[in-house]
């Protein structure tokens, strides 16, 4: 039976657009600040600052654009965006000398509301004045707020394990005995600020994560897209869960180093349900994007079912080399038998990219996943061999330099890339 025939899909109503736009707002100034922050990039705070809230002022520009009121709707998603805020705005209140807030956090919490609410309020209003244009599906907006939060988590996450920062903050769930989200800012240096950083960004995308399958919950009548989604937070629980104990080893709150078991074999497990994490996020995009819904069922061109049975079998593939990527990241077992997976998946995503790109012409979201798994797979060939140049086949190169780190992570998140964009082949395959 081809998947969701019968059904149709319906757009969510215009009182839809507050989530959707708030967590695309904070998602993105995360970002930003995230990027300016790393320990190799060390932007001026002005300038993050600057660019967090020229953030504002895109997506209360686009508030303006989409949505009626445009004045109260911006202060709307500019107040859910400085809420969300406070799960970092912690760390730049908190006191280094011990446990705590600064004084200044009386007014700076109450001021980071007011001003993030009038930004976004006064962009909404000017771009109000012009013509409206027609907003996007809100549930498919968030559902790709969703992805892209999750993939900046895995690129972070690369970045920890190629920096050899895992153990770099020896507690979970507290930092160094701080609360998790009141860490000094000041304290955030080297490894530290990969890991915590990666540690906040985690609680970001289970908050969305949990908003998403709220929202769909309650906007999307189809029952298997709900549970798709409840189960999007179980994993995520399940992976917060074990990137601590891969820490830890056990659940204690002792800052002590003695009284840890760091695990390797949940360092693998870890990085492996990550990448199977954001290709349940890009299902969830997927299914809740407006081609799902201009999706019609026609008749499959010749080898519809070939081509079903393909990216089956590359899903799997890509399954087991990700496995394997893990444990030779991890603990440099495996080289051999990557490579050469490496090889089988290469030539099943080239055969499998290439016939949805030309062979699905009448089906254009599937030609443009077909075309993306492509050229992904090709860049993620050039990718592996930059990444063993450079690490000799190595799992800890030492004190690794900036272009080994970008190459390993730069192989690791396409990847992932590529695992969720073939499974986003694959269902649009079987939707058309």
């Amino acid at each position: 039976m081809v998947l969701g025939e019968g059904e149709m899909y319906e757009r969510s109503s215009d009182g839809g657009w507050l989530v959707p736009l708030g967590f695309a707002t904070t998602v993105s100034m995360w970002a930003v600040a995230y990027v300016g922050r790393l320990p190799f990039v060390t932007a001026p705070s002005w300038l993050i600052g600057l660019g967090m809230l020229l953030v504002v002022v895109f997506w209360g520009w686009r508030t303006g654009t989409w949505v009626e009121r445009g004045l109260v709707s911006g202060a709307k998603i500019g107040m859910v965006a400085a809420v969300l805020n406070m799960l970092i705005l912690g760390s730049f209140l908190s006191s280094s000398e011990q446990p705590g807030l600064v004084p200044s956090a009386l007014w700076w919490i109450p001021g980071s509301l007011v001003v993030t609410a009038l930004i976004a309020a006064a962009a909404a209003h000017f771009a109000g004045l012009g013509a409206k244009r027609e907003p996007p599906e809100w549930a498919g907006l968030l559902s790709k707020v969703a992805l892209g939060a999750t993939f900046l988590l895995v690129v972070a996450g690369g970045l920890v394990t190629s920096n050899e920062s895992g153990l770099a903050v020896v507690d979970w769930p507290n930092s160094y005995g701080y609360n998790m989200f009141l860490y000094p800012i000041s304290k955030m240096t080297g490894g530290i600020y990969y890991e915590h950083a990666h540690r906040l960004f985690g609680s970001l995308v289970g908050l969305t994560t949990v908003a998403l399958a709220l929202y769909l919950w309650r906007r999307d009548g189809r029952k298997w897209v709900t549970a798709l989604a409840l189960t999007s937070v179980v994993v995520v629980v399940i992976q917060g869960i074990l990137g601590g104990l891969r820490v830890t080893g056990n659940f204690t709150l002792s800052t002590s180093a003695q009284d840890m078991a760091p695990s390797i074999a949940l360092a693998v497990l870890h990085g492996v349900l990550g990448q199977v994490f954001l290709a349940l996020m890009a299902s969830l995009a997927v299914v809740t994007s407006s081609a799902w819904g201009r999706a019609t069922l026609k008749d499959s061109p010749e080898g519809g079912a070939l081509d079903r049975q393909l990216q089956a079998f590359l899903i799997g593939t890509l399954l087991v080399q990700l496995v394997l990527g893990a444990v030779q990241r991890h603990i440099a077992w495996g080289l051999v038998i990557h490579i050469t997976m490496a090889a089988v998946v290469w030539m099943l995503a080239s055969v499998a990219g290439a016939r949805g790109w030309w062979l699905w012409p009448d089906f254009s979201a599937v030609s443009r996943f077909g075309k993306a798994v492509l050229i992904i797979a090709g860049v993620q060939v050039l990718l592996g061999i930059t990444a063993l140049a450079v690490t000799a086949g190595d799992a800890v190169v030492g004190n690794p330099g900036l272009f080994e780190v970008m190459a390993t992570t730069a192989h690791q998140a396409c990847g992932a890339l590529l695992l969720a964009t073939s499974v986003a082949l694959a269902l649009m395959t079987r939707r058309s």
